[in-house]
């Protein structure tokens, strides 16, 4: 949620429960929200949460595999997160011409996160901003991306994030001090 930006309409897609969208409506972040799924049962669950919280004037729910569901300019922002790259890679490009009134993208990919990046840049996407955050002894990684122009240095930038190598957080220098711990114990038994 901290990386959404303040719009009119927002997509949340692989709702779930639906909580996302809520908390998009709550904090006045979009004024409208269209919660997808292609489950019918989780969206069923989205559906009954939405309803209890008295949201459903705001918050429309749509069973959709990916982006199919959605409206070419119908959102201005797409959020797609806990769900493996590879998903969110075919979910980006299946949906291609829906994204064209789309000016912020928040991506939460659990796997193939370099893949994830090139992905974007190769799709006239830039890396607005990125955070890593730890939750139960895991670390998640969420991209902002808005269109435009950018590619990076080099492989490091891909593994890791331009804008996490840059912005140094605690989390992200405990996760890397991690990850050399385990290529350490790696080498030894080697």
């Amino acid at each position: 949620i901290a990386m959404a930006e303040t719009c009119s309409a927002a997509a949340d897609v692989g709702c779930d429960h639906g909580y996302v969208a809520m908390e998009l409506i709550r904090r006045k972040i979009a004024e409208k929200v269209i919660a997808m799924d292609v489950r019918p049962g989780p969206l069923s669950r989205a559906q009954e949460h939405i309803e209890r919280e008295h949201l459903t004037g705001q918050i429309q729910c749509r069973l959709s595999d990916g982006l199919e569901k959605l409206q070419p300019e119908e959102v201005q922002e797409i959020i797609i997160a806990g769900m493996g790259g590879p998903l969110m890679i075919r979910i980006l490009e299946d949906g291609r011409k829906n994204l064209c009134r789309v000016q912020t993208l928040v991506l939460q990919p659990q796997s193939e996160i370099p893949e994830v990046r090139k992905y974007l840049h190769k799709n006239g996407w830039k890396i607005t901003k990125e955070a890593m955050v730890k939750d139960e002894g895991k670390y998640y990684t969420v991209i902002q991306a808005k269109p435009g122009k950018e590619t990076y240095e080099g492989p490091v930038e891909y593994q890791y994030g331009a804008c996490l190598l840059r912005d140094r957080s605690r989390v992200f220098k405990e996760y890397l001090k991690q990850e050399e711990t385990q290529y350490e114990t790696i080498c030894r038994r080697l």
